[in-house]
């Protein structure tokens, strides 16, 4: 078991804390608009693995959700098979790049910054953040699950409320101004006190870390996790600035 990804998985759902979270026999299950993620992050072992794979498709479908399994790392080596044999087919490989703001990433930064001025501002019209207002906090996550199902055998999940607060993480679409208003924006990630998460980091040829490291340093950011293909890593400038690989994620979904 990969515990330093399992922690970190669980830190990267907690910031999606407005998100609905459920847990089922130690698999988190979070619905963020038309997906339900499913997290395997305990509860590895083979017994009854097919009948939980159908009972979050069964979910999924109450939720007019489509199912996604993002397995951490060498963390459920029994799933995959399983996950295959059940007709899901391997999505993508993502790398997530783990970065602890010092006063060293600091001065690093201001010197890239130097080098690159005339770009130094351009964060300030990418990258903003809003309120999300009172959400959900994720359940503790119990390593021994005991199962439960109601009188008719179906599955019963648990969560668990709190008025902690998360706020959204946008990127401001070509030629979108702050005083246009919410038009134009599209959610990339979600800060939480002086944590932040940006999922899928290199879909926008705008977004690169530079303008993260910025946005970081003027919120106060002192972690940084980033969610980026497994395969342009190494490729962009995230090591650059000091993002070292945690660890990769597969991310199963349904053949159709």
């Amino acid at each position: 078991m990969n515990e330093p990804a399992v922690k970190m998985e669980e830190q990267i759902i907690n910031l999606f804390q407005e998100a609905e979270t459920e847990v089922y026999e130690g698999w988190v299950l979070k619905t963020l608009g038309s997906r339900l993620i499913v997290f395997p992050l305990y509860n590895v072992y083979p017994d009854n693995m097919d009948e939980r794979i159908r009972a979050c498709e069964r979910l999924g479908n109450e939720k007019s959700a489509e199912c996604m399994f993002r397995i951490a790392e060498n963390t459920n080596f029994y799933l995959h098979s399983c996950l295959e044999k059940n007709r899901y087919i391997l999505r993508e490989r993502t790398i997530v790049g783990d970065l602890s703001i010092t006063e060293e990433t600091a001065d690093r930064f201001s010197l890239y910054g130097r080098r690159e001025s005339k770009n130094e501002d351009r964060t300030e019209n990418i990258i903003e953040s809003g309120i999300a207002g009172r959400v959900e906090k994720s359940p503790t996550i119990d390593t021994k699950p005991k199962p439960r199902t109601s009188s008719d055998g179906r599955l019963v999940l648990e969560k668990a409320k709190d008025g902690l607060r998360t706020e959204p993480v946008y990127m401001l679409q070509e030629g979108e101004n702050r005083s246009w208003g919410k038009a134009g924006r599209r959610r990339i990630g979600t800060k939480r006190g002086d944590h932040l998460f940006i999922a899928d980091a290199n879909k926008s040829s705008r977004l690169k870390a530079a303008d993260i490291l910025h946005f970081s340093l003027r919120n106060n950011i002192t972690r940084v996790l980033v969610d980026v293909p497994e395969a342009t890593f190494l490729c962009e400038n995230f090591e650059e600035y000091g993002f070292r690989k945690a660890y990769s994620c597969s991310c199963y979904r349904k053949q159709l």
